[in-house]
């Protein structure tokens, strides 16, 4: 490196650390300050006894847990690195297929107003953009090797986690910097987002098409043998990992993991090499790009500064909206039960994705599928992964869908007043609100229970997993699904009238123990009143069952145990919209805010 690039490199240097010092130790100074507020102090005890037990307290232990190996199978470790090697070609992919946005660095407002007049070249800004990232990635890599750590899958030292993840996080962080360069060059030389997309997909198609035949040819589909245990997948998986043109294109990603899975301190070392070199190769690649990126970068730190003062202002919702008119989902009367309005408005903002045609055509491929799928014996435990997989969906789906989908009752706060203003009761607000993300949810639990019907039902045996048996519990399954799924939305709807205060802290983007133990307060208390919601219905359902069991076959046994399970369900869910309806009865946000 020659003296006036170091020379001109040695004040940026000295800029930074003297801004990161000053930031961080403002940024300690607030997050102690707002510990003054009960919101904030009793999650930072809550974030603060979380990562205690679950990271902290094991850090100077030999391994993470007693009694569990301190090091990854050799017969696992191959498979693992090689499918941490498709996730990064996933995502390298992503980065050149999707985005069409200019290339843009992350400067706040006054960084912009500061250095962009500076006497800096733009490969400064560029090192001072990545070094400012270096931080977080760091102490992101720390957390992940501490939790890592803390499960006793690798045996050595933490440091070596932390580090090998930080290469893996770097490198990417500099890819995804040097592609936005890469598009932005493409898009001067007056190759348009859409042609890019068109020669990416077609070389990615092709990709895939050799790939697909070779394995075709060399890996038959996996039997009953290659599904016996885990050591017999992991060598499927491998023999699939390992045959070309997939492996060719593994091998550089296989060498950003192959740090993180060595085995001692002499593979590690000799895994550093290649993977330092692609680090080395990535940086030289983003800073010698001579690439304008500095309006797009001041109209992004205009927008992030927009968005953060709107979120300061309470207004939680999407404050860029849809940018053309979208198709109604379904004809809206003029009268009718109100709720069904809120329903109409919020597949509208849902996109037109989620509209009863899509659903029609996603179970019409689902069963097609699935028979061509099955009508081979030798195709047959593939369908059965399929179907394990939509059931894994559904019940995730039921299980903590809610909690994920919780975003879309947050923006209620910021026109809240406005529905109180209209001749509106409340239950009809609050059961109107939790209709669309019910919908949503409802699109995939109901297909994953198609695919696990047709993956299982057609080809069943006898006994208690025969296909009637699979048919009426899926059914039942169905009923009780939609009252669950609301009656779970309504904890996190009761939170937000409740504590609307934590909602606007815990709901935006904010980070830091205080942020993080609210969230887990608020998972803990749906956590507890998914508990105590079951098991009314786990008694009504359970007594449906044993009673027909007895004078019916058990198919119908299971529906009825599902439709009965599914009323008081409903009965439960009634009382509390009734609740949530006399809250926002009584809501004045200007007054809960204050």
């Amino acid at each position: 490196m020659s003296a006036g690039f170091a020379s001109g490199a040695r004040p940026m240097l000295r800029a930074y650390a003297y801004l990161q010092a000053l930031s961080v130790y403002n940024g300690v100074r607030v997050r102690l300050q707002r510990l003054r507020q009960p919101k904030y102090l009793f999650g930072a005890l809550a974030g603060g006894a979380y990562m205690y037990f679950f990271a902290f307290r094991h850090l100077f232990e030999r391994n993470g847990m007693p009694g569990v190996s301190g090091s990854t199978p050799a017969a696992f470790a191959g498979v693992v690195a090689g499918l941490f090697a498709l996730g990064l070609l996933v995502l390298t992919v992503l980065a050149w297929l999707l985005p069409g946005s200019r290339a843009a660095l992350a400067f706040t407002e006054a960084e912009v107003a500061f250095l962009f007049p500076a006497p800096l070249s733009r490969t400064a800004l560029i090192q001072f953009s990545l070094l400012r990232s270096q931080l977080a990635i760091f102490f992101s890599a720390f957390i992940m090797s501490l939790l890592l750590r803390r499960g006793g899958s690798l045996g050595w030292h933490a440091v070596q986690h932390a580090f090998a993840i930080w290469i893996v996080l770097a490198t990417a962080r500099l890819h995804l910097m040097g592609a936005s360069f890469a598009r932005e060059r493409l898009l001067d030389f007056g190759v348009r987002p859409w042609l890019r997309r068109v020669l990416v997909g077609a070389v990615v198609l092709l990709a895939g098409i050799a790939t697909w035949w070779w394995i075709a040819s060399h890996v038959p589909l996996p039997g009953k043998g290659d599904l016996a245990d885990a050591a017999a997948v992991a060598h499927y998986t491998g023999s699939i990992l390992s045959q070309p043109p997939l492996s060719w294109m593994l091998v550089p990603f296989q060498w950003l993991v192959a740090p993180f899975l060595a085995p001692d301190l002499r593979a590690f070392l000799l895994a550093l090499v290649p993977a330092l070199g692609l680090l080395v190769a990535h940086y030289l690649w983003v800073v010698r790009s001579h690439v304008s990126f500095e309006e797009a970068s001041i109209d992004r730190a205009r927008q992030r500064a927009e968005r953060r003062q709107a979120r300061r202002e309470g207004k939680l919702g999407n404050q860029n909206g849809p940018k053309k008119p979208r198709s109604a989902p379904f004809v809206l009367k003029a009268t009718g039960f109100v709720p069904i309005a809120f329903l109409w408005k919020g597949l509208i903002a849902a996109g037109p994705f989620w509209r009863l045609r899509t659903w029609l055509i996603a179970s019409a491929l689902v069963v097609a599928g699935s028979l061509w799928i099955g009508a081979d014996p030798a195709r047959r435990p593939l369908l059965q992964i399929l179907g394990s997989l939509g059931g894994m969906l559904c019940l995730w789906l039921l299980v903590a869908g809610p909690m994920f989908l919780q975003r879309s009752l947050r923006g209620t706060l910021e026109y809240l007043d406005v529905l109180k203003g209209s001749p509106l009761r409340g239950w009809q607000i609050a059961l109107g609100e939790l209709l669309t993300p019910v919908a949503m949810m409802a699109f995939g639990q109901w297909l994953g229970l198609l695919l696990l019907v047709m993956a299982f039902a057609p080809h069943a045996g006898a006994g208690l997993l025969s296909g009637p048996n699979i048919v009426g519990g899926a059914i039942g399954i169905a009923l009780l699904a939609l009252p669950m799924c609301a009656l779970m939305l309504c904890v996190p709807f009761a939170g937000m009238i409740v504590f609307p205060a934590w909602t606007v802290a815990s709901g935006g983007r904010e980070a830091g123990v205080e942020v993080m133990g609210q969230r887990l307060i608020f998972f803990g208390a749906y956590l507890a009143t998914m508990v105590v919601a079951l098991i009314p219905a786990a008694i009504v359902g359970g007594l449906g069952f044993l009673l027909v069991n007895w004078l019916a076959p058990m198919p119908a046994a299971l529906l009825v145990a599902g439709v009965l399970a599914g009323l008081a369900l409903a009965v439960e869910l009634a009382g509390a919209v009734v609740w949530l309806g006399g809250r926002i009865d009584r809501f004045d946000l200007a007054q809960e805010l204050r």
